[in-house]
């Protein structure tokens, strides 16, 4: 039993020095100490068979403020990793004495042990100070007294010490307010890309004047692309792009993002750059983004993500804009229709339903409508054209893939192929519809017998019945 409680209380000694102490001790006020390291009950039975003066129950006391608050001067401080074993045997003597002696290991809190003094073999008694650790998780609660300060660098990096920051910044009076700032500004650059301070430097950023912004941007020229791209940073940025109003703060970031524009089409973080660039500025201040577009167009358009941004390019783009996409498309028409990515950007124009575009493109795409209805991507290209031509165009495309009964045998027994073949039978003409029965009659019987055979049979019957009514 000894060996057992010996275990317990090294492993809370290396876990008190250890870093996620110093975070957890900052950021929560819940019960700390012994209980929090007491997985179970058996842990505490094994504690209280060594010291029978222990008070206090496990349900009373997990997860819960204790009623019993003990002094400082009555704890050792841990002080370093090499003490650890001088301050474990006084510690353990320690507990062996009655409670009024010694409070209860079971009603430790964070108020008894000093972070500030880590490195210092003596006990802390700085009200300040006690407030300050006991009030963290409620920033409401912070009081700063005059002569004492908050550790802002060390704070900004912590959860609740930033939230405690945050709140002094909405204090527009607190005098505290204006070192945050300027303690924020010089460590912008890292800042934005930490995953808790970039929460503070984006309501700084909301606080500072226009030339404060401009300082920032000049300073941190070469920081901010990078930070475009980064998981955080890219969090920082977007504030920036929101709430930048002023014309010469605009154009500067937009002159710093467009030495990466190419690289924000292509990155997860980087397109919510994008994004906020067209639900903020107009189509005038993006067209930096779409000149980097017609530059490199096919390269964007065949990445996963690029393609995705080229499609909402359309959707925010004016005449011009959408006319120079349009045109990259019909450039690079036959790469797009067979790739797995760049073919949902030809389809996406089409949808825009302007005739100007559908022409184009099926004029392209003239004599090439059989193979593309085999192939896994370009089928669906044929399947759009065939619900958004006119009505001539539409004869013309079912006359050249229906041109020979072969065709249609081929289509039928084809993964891709048979789609088009439904999608010929609802769009078609009576008249047409007449001579795609007939062909498929032909291969009613060996449909049976295809890897896709039996679903095609169904869905062809339904559509059928509905040419004979």
């Amino acid at each position: 039993m000894e060996e057992q409680h010996t275990e317990i209380f090294q492993d809370f000694l290396a876990w008190s020095d250890s870093p996620c102490h110093m975070e957890y001790y900052d950021c929560s006020l819940s019960q700390l100490g012994w209980e929090s390291s007491y997985s179970n009950d058996l842990q505490w039975l094994s504690q209280w068979k060594q010291n029978p003066y222990l008070t206090g129950g496990y349900e009373n006391s997990f997860e819960a403020l204790s009623t019993l608050q003990p002094s400082r001067r009555n704890l050792p401080i841990i002080s370093s990793i090499e003490s650890k074993r001088d301050t474990f045997t006084s510690y353990h003597n320690q507990l062996r004495q009655p409670c009024d002696s010694m409070p209860s290991p079971r009603h430790i809190t964070k108020g008894a042990l000093s972070l500030q003094n880590m490195d210092s073999s003596t006990h802390c008694s700085d009200p300040v100070i006690d407030n300050s650790i006991q009030n963290i998780s409620n920033p409401s609660n912070i009081t700063l007294l005059n002569g004492h300060s908050l550790d802002i660098c060390k704070l900004a990096k912590q959860r609740h010490g930033c939230q405690v920051l945050l709140h002094q910044l909405q204090l527009s009076s607190c005098p505290i307010a204006q070192e945050i700032m300027e303690t924020c500004c010089l460590h912008f650059g890292i800042w934005m890309k930490h995953p808790i301070a970039n929460f503070l430097c984006q309501h700084v950023w909301k606080c500072l004047s226009e030339k404060q912004r401009m300082d920032i941007l000049r300073r941190y020229l070469e920081v901010l692309p990078r930070a475009a791209l980064h998981t955080y940073g890219t969090r920082v940025v977007q504030v920036m792009i929101s709430t930048c109003g002023e014309r010469e703060s605009k154009n500067y970031l937009q002159s710093i993002l467009s030495t990466v524009a190419k690289s924000l089409f292509k990155d997860v973080n980087g397109a919510h750059v994008i994004q906020h660039c067209f639900l903020y500025w107009s189509s005038e201040d993006n067209q930096f983004l779409y000149r980097t577009i017609r530059d490199n167009f096919l390269e964007i358009a065949t990445h996963r993500q690029g393609c995705c941004m080229i499609q909402t390019s359309m959707d925010f783009a004016c005449s011009s804009q959408l006319d120079d996409i349009a045109t990259s498309i019909m450039e690079h028409i036959f790469i797009l229709i067979h790739d797995a990515f760049g073919n949902y950007v030809v389809q996406h124009i089409l949808d825009s339903q302007n005739p100007q575009y559908i022409q184009g493109i099926m004029k392209k795409l003239r004599g090439h409508w059989y193979e593309m209805s085999m192939e896994k991507f370009s089928s669906n290209i044929t399947e759009k054209c065939l619900q958004l031509a006119e009505e001539t165009q539409r004869w013309e495309m079912i006359q050249e893939i229906a041109k020979d009964c072969s065709n249609i045998g081929n289509l039928l027994h084809d993964a891709y192929g048979n789609y088009v073949i439904q999608r010929m039978l609802q769009v078609a003409s009576p008249a047409q519809k007449i001579l795609l029965k007939e062909y498929i009659e032909k291969y009613w019987n060996t449909l049976s017998r295809s890897r896709y055979g039996k679903q095609i049979q169904y869905n062809l019957e339904k559509l059928m019945n509905s040419i004979n009514c």
